[in-house]
């Protein structure tokens, strides 16, 4: 009996360590990569370079004309409100 308990300690200890070992492994072989590094680029100042001009902002779209079909969003608002219906433009 004595020997039984023994064994069984004995494999429960190696089964332990080879469930660490082989976790450790994995893990160990599944590295995330290394991140890019990226050359520091160095200051126009430094070194005597002119920096490239801006792009200019696009125009600007004109305003789009009203709705033509004649839906009156401020009157709709204004009945909203409760004010007083205005009298057309």
């Amino acid at each position: 009996m004595r020997i039984l308990r023994s064994l069984l300690g004995a494999v429960l200890v190696l089964v332990s360590t080879a469930t660490v070992a082989l976790v450790s492994a994995d893990r160990l072989a599944h590295l995330a990569p290394a991140p890019a590094v990226r050359a520091a680029q160095a200051e126009p100042s430094a070194t005597g370079s002119i920096p490239a001009p801006a792009k200019a902002a696009p125009a600007p779209k004109p305003a789009a004309p009203g709705i033509p079909n004649g839906f009156d969003t401020e009157r709709l608002h204004a009945l909203m409100r409760g004010d007083p219906i205005l009298p057309g433009r």
